[in-house]
C-alpha cells in the first residue's frame, strides 16, 4: 500500500462551528488554540504546575494510536487540561478537567476555555 501526502494551504469549508475543532484537528492534526497553549513557556514554579505540564506534554507526544486525535473541542482536553492547571492552580485545573471529560462526546463540541475567568484565559492567549 502505498501512503500520499496531500498538503492543503487555503482550504474554505463551510461546516458548523460545533464541528470546526475536530474537523480542522483531522486535515491538520492541530487548532490555533491548541499551538497556541503549546507554544508558552514550561512553568518552573511552582513546581507541582510545571510537573503537570510536563506530564501532559509527555502525554501528547507518545499517547496510544487508538486514542487518536479526535477531540470535538478546541483546545483539545489536554490543552484544555494543562491551560485549566495554569490558570487556576492544580486542584481546580483538575477538577475543570473532570467537568471538560463529562462534556466530551459526539455532537458536542466548539471553542471551550477552562478559565473561571474568560477575561483571563482569552488574554493569556492573545498576547
Amino acid at each position: 500500500m502505498r501512503k500520499y501526502e496531500i498538503v492543503v494551504r487555503d482550504l474554505d469549508l463551510n461546516v458548523e462551528e460545533y464541528l470546526r475543532p475536530s474537523l480542522e484537528r483531522q486535515l491538520t492534526g492541530t487548532t490555533k488554540t491548541d499551538t497556541e497553549i503549546h507554544a508558552l513557556p514550561i512553568p518552573n514554579k511552582p513546581i507541582v504546575i510545571k510537573l503537570a505540564v510536563l506530564v501532559l506534554r509527555y502525554y501528547r507526544k507518545y499517547r496510544p494510536t487508538f486514542i487518536g486525535n479526535r477531540c470535538v473541542f478546541e483546545p483539545s482536553c489536554s490543552h484544555y487540561s494543562e491551560l485549566a492547571i495554569r490558570e487556576n492552580g492544580l486542584l481546580i485545573g483538575l477538577w475543570l478537567t473532570v467537568k471538560r471529560l463529562l462534556r466530551c462526546r459526539p455532537g458536542v463540541g466548539g471553542l471551550d476555555l477552562s478559565c473561571k475567568k474568560e477575561e483571563s484565559c482569552n488574554t493569556r492567549l492573545n498576547q
